[in-house]
């Protein structure tokens, strides 16, 4: 979409994409707890196959992001969303029919591998699109407004699919997914017209496009060279981190109190996690970057974390569980926001797909290592130990990261101002 028209973009269009949001992210929820739901309820070892699991939807990361991020800084980011959530739909209603006839999770792993190159062209496009949209200035506030279309979709996904999945069928689930991509798709195909319809006629001028090895070195420099980039993307990939080794820790734990067949605490685990989501998506809308403000609240969000891990490591049964997914996700939320706001105003307009591409790469590798780590590791220890253990291990990188980073950028800024001063 053109630039200069896109910002201007009418509130009801704003609308249909915030709404298109919350619809496929609905579906992406939808998606993952249907099948965390199969596993915890057919799997022999639920732990090992989730993490199979996680691999497979990490395979595409390593095979084909980087050249995904070159095209995505080459397509029409609306045309991109359109395209792959009507992918995305055929795919997830193909699930539950190759589940069936085979007994078998390796037909759904492949699936999944599809499903996740599909989403490596979605999410860096989203994400490149946020900032042609609107101003720099408005970009924490806009993200928190579009986050509340993801906290919509945890909600709605894990509270949905767990009623569906008990009282109709686990089938219907993955057949619901695929009608919201394509409500999804429907709203997005109406911005991107727009965008086709009211494109301003600029003067024709020689766009660059380096073959796909310059720009994929052109990406990696950008990361490596700019502290402003590796502060967002270490926030991420702690968060990650976090993700992985909780997902394969805490989901055995809900089986255990979870009556036979029943996956309602399940989703009201991940009901508390969207309201915790909520609350923090409030704070961080009232933030703004570059602040010392915003740098002690990250810091506080960090800390947050051990009281979470508390209650689920040290406390007993779903109300422990529950307490400590909320307080996750009110530390989780405002982090990802910040951090996703500080690399969209940061990132060079002809960069955005490569860097989100490669994002993707880091924070995905450090998801799936954390997966198979915490799950070998359960093998020798206990749970509720692991659990602890990350949550201090969080909260201490999380915070020292902050810091020590910030500290570097701020020096590199202020090393850059006096050497324009001497030069005067």
């Amino acid at each position: 979409m053109n630039q200069q028209t896109a910002k201007q973009l009418p509130i009801a269009f704003f609308t249909m994409f915030w709404a298109a949001q919350a619809v496929s992210l609905f579906g992406d929820r939808l998606n993952n707890f249907s099948l965390m739901a199969i596993i915890n309820n057919f799997s022999d070892n639920p732990s090992m196959t989730l993490a199979k699991l996680y691999l497979a939807m990490t395979l595409p990361l390593f095979l084909l992001a980087p050249i995904i991020g070159a095209l995505v800084d080459r397509l029409n980011k609306c045309w991109i969303l359109v395209c792959t959530d009507l992918c995305r739909a055929a795919l997830a209603c193909m699930i539950p029919m190759l589940f069936i006839k085979t007994n078998d999770f390796f037909p759904v792993m492949a699936i999944v591998f599809l499903l996740s190159t599909g989403n490596l062209f979605f999410l860096p496009a989203k994400s490149a699109l946020i900032p042609e949209l609107v101003s720099r200035e408005q970009l924490l506030k806009v993200n928190s407004i579009l986050w509340a279309a993801g906290i919509a979709g945890v909600v709605g996904g894990f509270l949905g699919g767990g009623i569906i999945y008990d009282f109709f069928s686990w089938p219907a689930c993955f057949y619901l997914d695929g009608v919201s991509y394509l409500i999804s798709a429907s709203l997005i195909f109406g911005i991107a017209l727009h965008g086709m319809r009211n494109r301003v006629a600029e003067p024709s001028k020689k766009t660059y496009h380096p073959d796909l090895l310059k720009a994929l070195l052109e990406g990696i420099h950008a990361i490596r060279t700019s502290p402003q980039l590796l502060r967002p993307l270490g926030v991420q990939s702690l968060l990650f981190v976090g993700g992985g080794g909780f997902s394969v820790l805490v989901l055995p734990m809900i089986k255990e109190v979870s009556p036979p067949g029943s996956s309602l605490p399940l989703s009201a685990s991940g009901l508390s996690l969207g309201l915790g989501m909520g609350a923090g998506s409030l704070v961080s809308s009232r933030l703004k970057l570059g602040t010392e403000a915003k740098e002690r609240f990250e810091a506080a969000f960090f800390a947050v974390v051990l009281p979470a891990t508390l209650a689920i490591g040290v406390g007993h049964g779903i109300k422990a569980i529950l307490v400590g997914a909320f307080l996750a996700g009110l530390a989780a939320s405002p982090l990802l926001v910040i951090a996703e706001s500080e690399l969209q105003r940061e990132i060079q307009e002809s960069m955005r797909g490569r860097v989100f591409a490669f994002r993707e790469i880091i924070t995905k590798s450090f998801f799936i290592a954390s997966s198979f780590l915490f799950s070998w590791l359960a093998g020798f220890t206990g749970k509720n130990v692991l659990v602890l253990a990350l949550g201090l291990f969080l909260a201490c990188a999380g915070i020292l990261w902050i810091t020590m980073v910030s500290r570097r950028a701020k020096s590199r800024i202020d090393g850059d101002s006096g050497g324009q001063d001497a030069d005067h």
